[in-house]
């Protein structure tokens, strides 16, 4: 039982935006059992929302938590959760995102926030300690991502006051909208900005001048200079101060696993790579770094252009997906027009990754003649042509002309335009995909089998770019392939375990940086089980922390069960990259082996406690997990199948 006014806020703000009616439930109803952040937003979700309420219509909630560790002084507690219903694929949707929201949130009395229905008119919530108020939205409506921050600033007087929001890519329900935190920071992925734009949420801003006690303030503060120091001294983490996420390029390209013009390789040429490489920015264009709260690693870093076409603009923070999509994806050789896409989606409210993706299908349906010209409103599509792919950007986010088709995401544009384009759209689960997998097979088991429709965030082996040794694969994980990328044997298994991490490290709030996702040496769970119990008085084994991570992780898979059907068909790679090996690189002609990979599966499966022939779990598993309430949803799903197979 959670020990009142330790580590948590205490309270869950819950808002029908409908009615306008507000309330406030305990946070105690949902602690330890699912921990904070994502757990309870899944939880919420899977207990609340029935699998015929559709992404868009006011039924569905979208929810945000602050972890559990949001907040406090643990390195990088700083991360916010956002989850609802995906509008790519019908099944959860959540992303994450850093900053200063989320210890804000939590600094006001809140350790979640639960909004449903649809406001009548553009609102923004307006959060102040007690004060809760829904705020007229008429005159932010249309505004980008920075008029929207700095005009809620200046009508609260309160320049302090922290704001997520979404652009006209939201307002305009785009489904790669995302929600922007903090002026730059994205909750990419699953099309969270058109869920609040369907609801005509504008923007949350949250100011609170409370703090949060830990139960055992001495433990806890030894053990946060301890583990910060040790964190001081990695590679990794002096890596991103000096360049960000940025440097971590190399290494995936190195390893085959960027996609190249639309993944016709997964390797981007060394010539190119050149002029688009960490150096590059951080000599030519980076002006500043910043940090979340609590973070010693100062991974962000702003960037301007001062010379070119796009001189005079800051982008205020990059991250190496910008260099995987518009470098790779899109072949743009040019750092200064990446980081102009890079500024121009963040402004606009829309997800790089989904964006990009919708692009690399037009412009390779277009170079293969199945678009022409009467298409794309008379533009002339090509790789590396960031002027004309700026200007799809902006019709993306207005839906205007060919815009319009693409804001739907590749595999629904493919299935309006027909004519054979299906052949260019790459998709998980309905949602773009955006990373090379041909060639590291955890890499892209931890990819494909995500469920929020292929995503890296979610288990995908970082090991493999790193080259872990023999001995460290070993220790950590208890294979010794870890670290070979062309290697099947042991990625299942480290796969399983990264999930759970990646699940508990969202849920408690830390960055995935700053825990053994990011380096081997990172805050470790037996470090995070003792800052959870120094901090909450809640005593936490890690075998307890890990079979609470586990239970979050198959919550999850139970929503995609019940709400959109998923099963085994739905986890494997696109069909060409099981055909089309990778063209150049390192790795030279790896692909993905149908058989290779029923076996990874089948080993995945079993690891879970889940049925080999549909992906699902078992009932004895949602037991042993405490989860009583899901084995009435699987019976539920059982049934729906059976009477879909009969019919056949």
């Amino acid at each position: 039982m959670m020990d009142a006014g330790y580590g948590y806020a205490g309270k869950i703000l819950r808002i029908d935006l409908t009615n306008g009616i507000i309330r406030t439930e305990s946070t105690r109803r949902y602690v330890p059992r699912f921990l904070g952040g994502r757990g309870i937003n899944q939880w919420i979700l899977l207990k609340e929302l029935g699998p015929w309420v559709t992404p868009f219509e006011p039924a569905n909630l979208i929810c945000f938590g602050a972890g559990a560790l949001s907040g406090t002084l643990v390195p990088g507690a700083s991360r916010l959760n956002i989850d609802s219903k995906n509008p790519f694929t019908g099944g959860i949707g959540s992303g994450n995102a850093g900053g200063w929201f989320a210890s804000e949130l939590k600094y006001a009395g809140y350790d979640n926030l639960v909004l449903g229905g649809r406001a009548r008119e553009p609102v923004y919530l307006w959060i102040e300690n007690d004060r809760v108020v829904l705020k007229s939205a008429r005159s932010l409506w249309g505004k980008t991502v920075a008029e929207t921050e700095e005009r809620i600033k200046e009508v609260s007087g309160h320049d302090d006051v922290q704001v997520l929001c979404i652009g006209p890519a939201g307002e305009n329900m785009v489904r790669s909208a995302c929600v922007i935190v903090c002026g730059c920071r994205a909750v990419g992925r699953c099309g969270l900005g058109a869920v609040m734009g369907s609801k005509n949420l504008k923007a949350i801003a949250v100011k609170g001048t409370g703090g949060i006690a830990t139960r055992k303030p001495d433990d806890f503060m030894s053990l946060v200079k301890k583990t910060t120091k040790r964190l001081g001294g990695l590679h990794e983490h002096n890596a991103r101060k000096e360049f960000g996420s940025l440097f971590v390029s190399p290494k995936w390209n190195d390893i085959s696993s960027l996609p190249y013009k639309n993944y016709q390789d997964d390797y981007i040429p060394e010539e190119s790579f050149a002029r688009i490489s960490h150096e590059v920015f951080h000599d030519a264009y980076e002006v500043s770094q910043h940090a979340c709260t609590a973070c010693p690693t100062h991974c962000g870093h702003s960037y301007r252009i001062d010379h070119g076409p796009y001189a005079g603009t800051l982008c205020r923070k990059a991250e190496a997906n910008a260099v995987w999509n518009f470098g790779g994806r899109l072949a743009i050789e040019d750092a200064g027009a990446i980081l102009k896409a890079q500024e121009e989606c963040c402004q606009l409210g829309l997800d790089i990754d989904n964006t990009a993706s919708s692009i690399g299908w037009a412009i390779d349906s277009f170079q293969n003649k199945i678009l022409t010209e009467k298409d794309t409103d008379g533009l002339n599509l090509n790789w590396s042509d960031h002027e004309v792919i700026l200007k799809l950007i902006r019709k993306i986010a207005n839906r205007e002309g060919l815009g319009n088709i693409l804001a739907e995401g590749s595999m629904r544009a493919s299935q309006m335009v027909g004519r054979g384009s299906e052949k260019y759209a790459f998709h998980m689960k309905g949602q773009d995909l955006i990373e090379g997998i041909r060639a590291a097979k955890g890499w892209a088991l931890g990819v494909v089998v995500s469920a929020r429709g292929g995503a890296h965030t979610r288990g995908a082996a970082v090991t493999e770019a790193r080259k872990y040794s023999e001995e460290d694969s070993q220790k950590l994980f208890g294979v010794k392939t870890a670290g070979d990328a062309r290697a099947y044997e042991g990625k299942p298994e480290v796969v399983t375990q990264t999930e759970y991490i990646c699940s508990l490290l969202d849920s408690l709030g830390v960055c995935f940086f700053s825990g053994t996702w990011g380096a081997p040496q990172g805050v470790n769970p037996d470090e995070l089980a003792r800052f959870y119990s120094f901090a909450t008085g809640i005593e936490m084994t890690v075998p307890e922390l890990m079979k609470t991570a586990e239970r979050i992780h198959n919550v999850e898979k139970m929503f995609n069960v019940y709400h959109a059907g998923f099963t085994r068909e739905d986890d494997y790679p696109p069909e060409r990259l099981m055909e089309e090996p990778v063209r150049s690189g390192p790795l030279k002609g790896e692909l993905l082996q149908k058989e290779r990979w029923d076996e990874m599966l089948d080993v995945y499966y079993s690891l879970h406690g889940w049925d080999k022939d549909t992906g699902w779990p078992s009932r004895e598993t949602l037991e042993k997990l405490d989860l009583p309430e899901c084995v009435e949803k699987l019976d539920q799903a059982n049934r729906t199948r059976r009477g879909k197979i009969s019919k056949r």
